[in-house]
């Protein structure tokens, strides 16, 4: 009898203190879920794009799950389907099974798994920072920094949410496996490993990067450096399914060609200097209130980690300083960066800022009276940068919304009439962005976009898409739209042009109105739909010969 109620107390105190514990995560997962709402809100359809992934996951379905050999109607001729599968083959089952509207899936789904990313993150910010609280902090600060949600929220993060989730869960386990060297960490670890591979590249080097600097920091052993051969090992050998069919089909050099596109691996050189130079927006303009409001908010948010890292390397404490600048360095991707960052920042307000403000006013207040104004502030701070970020209130791009939509509604029923009216042979040119979601929504061919074009075996096919795809998006003239079409050496049927704003890889472009008119006067084009803000025009001539083409 006395040992059962031991065991009860036992079991209740544990409980209790498990509670207490987890409750400091509670906040960033509230202020997560707000922003996450501010984006459904503001966002009737998805941020960016998508259409490319959900193209990649319906093929899989309509090929009776075999994998794919290429994606149709990303270009004249497809792109490979090299992507890492394993959240396509998710998707298609969704899709095909469960007859899941994988467009508005889009929608709600990323912002979910992003916000239960959370949960590894305060496990690692809890073993790193060694304190609850102070991992409820960075947890927070976390939540509320724009990286945390850009990819993540937004379209594109069907695929990436769970690959950060992954890969913060690998970072976690990799963490605990070479601080107590302890075998059972091993197999976590290789699972996560795994499942990031087969999720997404970049996010499988953050997390190699990572092993790699707990192996050296915690673990500079023969015993270490064999549990990360282990768990490396591992990783390559269960994604053998992916990497060695896509070398059988194309080369080795499609898996290399994708690394030297989107800036390359270590070439993130030029955003780390950029946010030691206190610009990691580099694009970001300033421009009327609420706007310069969000940039000034911005720019003082990104201001802090900065801070963080000179006060650590003033401390001699190297770790989290090494390891923000070796990852900003190689990958180039924010979302990565401020992983550590929002830790640099949680150490520098406790340890650095705190103390200091405190000697300065210790007669009008005491630390502890410092210490709380200091964090209703960065609540209140981080919180109105978080919902501006999403709700697009922040200019970036050249003067951009931070978070656009690639499509509205006015996409939609252009694309859902392409679908239903034109010949499934017909090809188009598809100005702006939109025309990354064109395939998907209108089942026709769009000839000219980089989109997939990354995992060609040479990345110049990608800087050429990427260059073509500009240039015709953002022209002007009759004149100069023939001219770039015949460089394309493509000979589109239709011409799907957005008559107001729009966006160019993110850009914000206003349509001339002169440029409509200039091709519904000429003989070339002649209009065959057309809706408050687009107009869709057939080619009545090959004018890809015209004009010296």
């Amino acid at each position: 009898m006395q040992l059962d109620s031991f065991t009860t107390t036992f079991d209740d105190n544990h409980m209790r203190r498990w509670v207490l514990e987890y409750l400091w995560l509670t906040p960033a997962l509230f202020i997560a879920g707000l922003t996450y709402s501010s984006y459904l809100a503001t966002h009737q359809n998805p941020a960016f794009g998508g259409g490319l992934f959900l193209s990649m996951a319906e093929q899989i379905a309509n090929q009776g799950y075999r994998f794919p050999r290429v994606v149709p109607q990303y270009t004249a001729n497809g792109v490979p389907f090299a992507y890492p599968p394993l959240m396509f083959y998710c998707l298609a089952v969704l899709y095909d099974v469960f007859s899941v509207d994988l467009f508005v899936l889009t929608r709600y789904l990323p912002g979910l798994v992003t916000i239960a990313s959370l949960i590894p993150f305060y496990l690692l910010s809890k073993e790193l920072l060694r304190s609850p609280q102070r991992a409820g902090m960075a947890s927070f600060v976390f939540a509320v920094t724009p990286a945390f949600v850009r990819w993540h929220f937004s379209a594109g993060g069907i695929v990436r949410a769970p690959a950060f989730l992954f890969s913060l869960a690998g970072v976690y386990t990799a963490l605990r496996l070479f601080k107590t060297m302890s075998w059972r960490w091993v197999v976590p670890t290789a699972v996560w490993f795994t499942l990031t591979a087969l999720t997404h590249p970049e996010y499988t080097v953050f997390l190699g990067l990572s092993i790699a600097v707990f192996t050296v920091t915690y673990a500079r052993t023969a015993r270490g450096f064999a549990y990360a051969a282990i768990v490396g090992i591992c990783g390559i050998v269960l994604t053998v399914p992916w990497w060695g069919r896509i070398i059988s089909i194309y080369s080795f050099e499609n898996l290399v060609s994708a690394s030297s596109t989107h800036g390359g691996l270590g070439g993130g050189l030029g955003v780390v200097v950029e946010l030691f130079l206190g610009n990691p927006q580099s694009t970001a303009t300033v421009s009327p209130s609420p706007q310069l409001y969000g940039v000034i908010l911005l720019s003082l948010w990104y201001a802090i980690p900065i801070a963080g890292v000179a006060y650590l390397l003033a401390e001699r404490r190297g770790f989290l300083p090494i390891w923000l600048l070796l990852v900003g360095a190689i990958t180039g991707e924010t979302r990565f960066i401020f992983v550590i960052g929002s830790l640099v920042t949680t150490i520098f307000v406790l340890d650095g800022a705190v103390p200091w403000i405190t000697r300065l006013i210790e007669p009008v207040m005491t630390r502890q009276h410092t210490l709380i104004a200091v964090l209703l502030a960065l609540s209140v701070f981080g919180a109105n940068i978080s919902t501006l970020y999403v709700s697009g209130a922040i200019n970036e791009y050249e003067g951009s919304n931070s978070m656009p939509s690639f499509i509205d509604e006015h996409d939609h029923s252009a694309m859902q009439w392409t679908q239903r009216n034109v010949d499934q042979s017909a090809e188009f040119i598809v100005i702006g962005d939109a025309a990354e979601w064109f395939p998907y929504i209108a089942n026709r061919t769009n000839l000219v976009g980089p989109w997939g074009v990354e995992w060609e075996s040479s990345p110049v096919t990608y800087e050429w898409q990427y260059t073509a795809y500009q240039r015709i998006s953002t022209t002007t003239t009759v004149e100069e739209l023939n001219r770039n079409i015949a460089l394309t050496a493509t000979t589109p049927d239709y011409i799907y042009v957005p008559k107001g704003k729009y966006t160019v890889y993110g850009r914000k472009y206003n349509q001339r109105q002169s440029f409509i008119s200039e091709l519904q006067r000429s003989g070339e084009y002649r209009a065959v739909y057309q809706n408050r803000e687009v107009i869709i025009f057939k080619r009545t001539t090959n004018t890809s010969v015209l004009n010296g083409g």
